[in-house]
């Protein structure tokens, strides 16, 4: 059942993903038939698989998962819905892509003209996570809902866990769960489960990509290796460093398998990653790769030197001749804290000690988005240190090299993709940083002692509260989306054609034409200019502007604002 959802989820993302990317190699654009038909072929291969896996009865589970995968794509896509994205990225280019899907768009036959807002990056960056976002903007007709793919993802690498680690049947249920949790919930994956940056989908796709590989590991039966291809080929067209942590983390599973004498499954499945790895780049991700090569002759295409200058417009003058090593470190061992850099690009970087909390950790942690320095939370260095010590003591006093070897394997990977990356010292790019500590920390587990266990259970519920100061950003993200909306339903209720200046957010022309509020988009004189909330587009506003009533969460959050003296 936990195999049949969390695969049904999955599967419902790379399916959009593959349908779309086929049908504009065909000529096709984006239309409202992909992702229904994506769910349609979803619960289909779960059909098989439930016949597979479960022989004879196998028509109720199938059943059963069945609903649990419509019910959680449907209640996404409803929640998705309440909040805006207020993040940069998102509204400048992440949410552009399906809005110029849906108008027609095809990225495989045609490029946008240059002067295009954000061109660059619309025309030579994979789609894996823009793709299946288009097909529920194409659906709902509402673009907010795109965000939906966040949460499916979400419940779908926790299912992908408990299927492993009860298979694995090492832990108790509430460990399963407490480890899954642990897991799916990582910092990086809540920040960005309102918006629609690619980092969160991208952790949630390695962590499916580990316990599949575990699955494997376990029994390489054809329905795990078709998760693995699923897997695989939108990995590879997440974003460019995706690709690198796609080849890190199939060669660091083969060299388990290799390792555990599973002969069977390192064959398999390196004939299926070889597979899924050419379709990935050869086929579905003809735009970007082919594309960049034979235009540009370059894959990554506009180059690592424009993504290095793109960096280091958020790169503290102190790094910039700094390795990737001492970086990492002088991030890992700061206070987290997102920098000021509109005021100045050479910031104080203080330096703390582990477990230590003061207020900058605090405000910080608790922002809605993944901030530069110790992006993890304020608890991880030292949670990560203390798994670090338990995972050595468990090996020194179990003598259990051989037994903790694929652990040590697969931290390794995990650890070596991340030190690769120049700019690995910012938690964004490389959200994998975080499973670290709980696989060592399940590792242990089997090395049982009352004061070892204590340390864990404490260290469990550390990370718990390191998780917590993500959501605290939720009320603050509901707040600012009930601040847009209000300001939206004045401007509607002024019955009056509004001016605006979009600038590079062009992407909100959306939440005018869904409030059926006509615009005309012109140059606004400085002086006569308001800005909307959450966004540099300016607006002349109507006068007077209609008084209409506040809901509860604004006159709560004004009166909190008049509190506190923000």
């Amino acid at each position: 059942m936990w195999f049949l959802t969390g695969s049904g989820l999955v599967n419902t993302v790379v399916f959009a993903f593959i349908l779309l990317s086929l049908g504009f190699i065909a000529g096709l654009t984006l239309s409202i038939w992909q992702f229904p038909t994506a769910v349609t072929l979803t619960l289909l291969v779960n059909f098989f698989a439930a016949r597979q896996l479960i022989p004879g009865a196998f028509l109720p589970s199938f059943i059963r998962s069945s609903m649990i995968i419509l019910i959680i794509i449907i209640i996404s896509i409803y929640i998705s819905g309440f909040f805006f994205d207020i993040s940069a990225d998102g509204q400048l280019y992440h949410m552009e892509s399906a809005i110029r899907m849906l108008g027609g768009w095809n990225p495989f036959k045609k490029e946008l003209p240059l002067d295009y807002n954000q061109a660059i990056w619309l025309n030579h960056y994979g789609k894996g996570v823009e793709d299946p976002q288009a097909t529920i903007y194409a659906l709902t007709k509402k673009l907010e809902t795109t965000k939906s793919t966040n949460f499916i993802l979400l419940a779908g690498s926790f299912c992908l866990s408990q299927s492993f680690l009860i298979r694995l049947n090492r832990f108790s249920f509430r460990k399963n769960l407490l480890f899954g949790t642990l897991l799916a919930l990582n910092p990086v994956t809540i920040y960005q489960l309102l918006n629609t940056y690619v980092d969160g989908q991208l952790s949630s796709f390695l962590l499916c990509f580990i316990f599949v590989g575990g699955l494997i590991y376990l029994d390489a039966n054809r329905q795990y290796l078709i998760l693995l291809a699923s897997i695989l080929i939108i990995l590879i067209n997440i974003k460019f460093t995706a690709l690198v942590f796609a080849a890190v983390f199939t060669i660091g599973m083969l060299i388990v398998f290799y390792v555990g004498k599973k002969r069977r499954a390192f064959r398999r499945a390196f004939i299926v990653c070889a597979i899924a790895s050419a379709f990935s780049i050869g086929v579905v991700g003809y735009f970007p790769y082919v594309i960049n090569t034979v235009q540009y002759h370059d894959a990554m295409y506009p180059g690592l030197k424009v993504l290095r200058k793109e960096a280091l417009k958020f790169t503290p003058l102190s790094f910039v001749h700094k390795n990737q090593m001492s970086k990492f470190i002088i991030s890992f061992f700061s206070h987290t804290d997102n920098l000021h850099f509109s005021t100045t690009m050479d910031p104080v970087i203080k330096s703390k000690i582990p477990f230590t909390l003061n207020k900058t950790d605090i405000f910080n942690a608790s922002k809605p988005f993944v901030v530069f320095m110790a992006g993890m939370g304020p608890f991880f260095s030292g949670i990560f240190i203390s798994s670090l010590l338990i995972f050595g003591y468990f090996l020194w006093r179990m003598k259990a090299w051989k037994s903790g070897l694929p652990f040590i394997i697969t931290g390794s990977t995990i650890l070596f993709s991340v030190l690769i990356i120049s700019e690995g010292w910012y938690a964004r790019y490389v959200p994998q940083l975080w499973f670290i500590p709980i696989f060592l920390l399940m590792a242990s587990e089997l090395y049982r002692s009352k004061v070892v266990d204590r340390i864990r259970n404490a260290l469990y519920f550390i990370m718990l509260v390191n998780i917590s100061f993500c959501f605290a950003s939720f009320p603050y993200v509901y707040y600012k989306s009930a601040q847009i909306k209000y300001e939206l339903n004045q401007l509607k209720a002024s019955q009056q054609t509004i001016r605006v200046q979009f600038s590079y957010f062009t992407s909100n022309r959306t939440r005018f034409t869904e409030n059926e509020i006509p615009f005309l988009e012109d140059s606004i004189p400085e002086g006569m200019a308001v800005e909307m909330a959450n966004s540099p587009t300016k607006i002349i506003p109507p006068s007077p502007m209609p008084d209409i009533p506040k809901p509860w969460i604004l006159k709560a959050g004004e009166q909190i604002v008049k509190h506190l003296h923000l």
